[in-house]
């Protein structure tokens, strides 16, 4: 059976209107971005104050990066209070969350119980046994000047100046054992 050109037209519309739909949703939504102040934070949703005043909730996944100050951080350094910048795609878990905000810094002072290259442990003047991760941003001093790990030897009393539940950023050997 042949077709006219009148035909063939409505017939390729049919088709083009019946498929455009799900051509649609099999394409990816457009990256979009949601700025705020950070009013409640969990492994699976962050919560921001937009502008307007509104509050805008976002889903988080595992897949999700976090960067706080621009580094690489855990979601448990987000608090709230910090500005907030989401990248999501619609309804989907966020892409990447960049955070702003002041971190308290603690410093733990005391005698060194075990050094790995991953953690300290110490003892602080409390009597408490406290460990603290180490990474490669981890700087090690004496004296004021640069040393290396060796200087905080089980013995040695430091002082380790590290954020809440982050690795140390500065080890200060005070007294060689």
């Amino acid at each position: 059976m042949r077709l006219g050109p009148v035909r063939t037209a409505i017939v390729m519309l049919a088709v083009a209107t019946a498929t455009a739909p799900a051509l649609a949703s099999a394409a990816p939504t457009a990256l979009q971005t949601d700025r705020g102040v950070v009013q409640s934070i969990s492994e699976t949703q962050i919560e921001l104050r937009a502008l307007d005043g509104s509050i805008v909730p976002l889903a988080i996944g595992p897949a999700t990066r976090i960067r706080l100050n621009g580094a690489p951080a855990s979601l448990s350094a987000i608090r709230p209070g910090f500005v907030a910048e989401v990248l999501h795609r619609g309804a989907r878990p966020a892409v990447l969350v960049r955070a702003f905000g002041k971190v308290p810094v603690l410093t733990d002072r005391g005698i060194v119980t075990a050094l790995t290259r991953a953690a300290i442990t110490v003892r602080t003047d409390g009597g408490a046994l406290v460990t603290i991760p180490l990474d490669a941003s981890t700087r090690f001093r004496r004296f004021g000047q640069p040393t290396g790990r060796f200087a905080a030897r089980p013995g040695a009393r430091v002082a380790v100046r590290h954020p809440e539940n982050g690795a140390a950023r500065l080890v200060t050997v005070l007294k060689r054992p």
